[in-house]
């Protein structure tokens, strides 16, 4: 009886020390696939840092490649300033770079209520609704007081809830633009690519404006919209109007999936060993995401 009893117990005892090898064989099973994922994910993590960096430089020689371009004095090889879209490889990767004259966009300082009233019904907006937002906009940036019939100044904005008023001075950046009543986002980023507060000019250069911009003129013929377009497909012709300050943007890709897109403005400085002046540098991280 004594016997059966010991080798029952030695039965249990083994069969507990089988179950608890079992689950420590599990135990670490699962800490080295936790190691193994841990590790891929820091391995594809430094694989992406180690592509982005090489994407952004690439996007950087861009720029400078844009720069050089600009200034080349051979009309065969120069690069335009009206939006058109260079490509070429450069190391591990391909670069595309747009130039765009901000002279051949609208400046929110010098443009006609007309323009504004044609630029916000481009962006969606009906009449009446693009009506109080080139009047807001014109309120919002001239040094008086006096409201336009469909325009805000200061009571507007406390009325709205808004804890600033109109600025009374120029825009010194066209995203204030968002700090105009009535404004929002949709509107904004519909018309963001086709505003400027570089041109100081209050007719945009018609050689090197956008399509979308010629479309706004009023005056302008479908005609003489489809002759200004065809030029641009022959040699380069003389600037008759000087192209001082452009954005260059540069969408820079890797063999190995990375992506970077740099803006810059810049303006055409007087001094040979810097030719460009940068007004603004940054990523476009909308444009970069995937």
């Amino acid at each position: 009886m004594i016997g059966k009893l010991r080798t029952h117990l030695r039965r249990k005892e083994r069969g507990f020390a089988l179950l608890l090898v079992l689950w420590s064989l599990i135990l670490l099973g699962l800490i080295a696939a936790s190691f193994v994922r841990e590790t891929r994910v820091g391995t594809t993590l430094a694989r992406n840092v180690m592509e982005n960096a090489k994407a952004e430089a690439l996007a950087e020689a861009g720029i400078r490649r844009a720069m050089l371009s600009l200034i080349d004095s051979d009309p065969a090889t120069a690069w335009r300033a009206d939006g058109r879209v260079y490509r070429f490889a450069l190391g591990e990767g391909s670069i595309k770079v747009q130039v765009q004259d901000e002279g051949g966009k609208i400046d929110l300082n010098r443009t006609s209520e007309d323009m504004l009233l044609a630029l916000f019904q481009t962006a969606g907006a009906n009449l009446e609704a693009a009506r109080k937002l080139a009047d807001a906009v014109l309120d919002y940036a001239d040094q008086d007081s006096d409201r336009r019939p469909a325009g805000a100044e200061d009571p507007d904005y406390s009325a709205a809830g808004l804890g600033y008023g109109a600025k009374d001075a120029a825009f010194d950046r066209k995203e204030e633009l968002m700090n105009v009543l009535g404004m929002n986002r949709a509107i904004y980023d519909a018309i963001a690519p086709d505003v400027t507060v570089y041109s100081g000019q209050s007719e945009v250069n018609l050689s090197t404006a956008p399509e979308s911009v010629l479309r706004m003129i009023p005056k302008l013929t479908s005609r003489q919209l489809d002759e200004i377009m065809a030029a641009r497909s022959g040699p380069l012709p003389p600037q008759s109007v000087p192209v001082n300050v452009v954005t260059i943007r540069a969408d820079a890709t890797t063999r190995g999936g990375g992506r970077f897109v740099r803006e810059a403005i810049t303006r055409r400085s007087d001094q040979p060993d810097n030719p460009f002046e940068i007004l603004d540098w940054r990523q476009n991280w909308q444009a970069a995401a995937p």
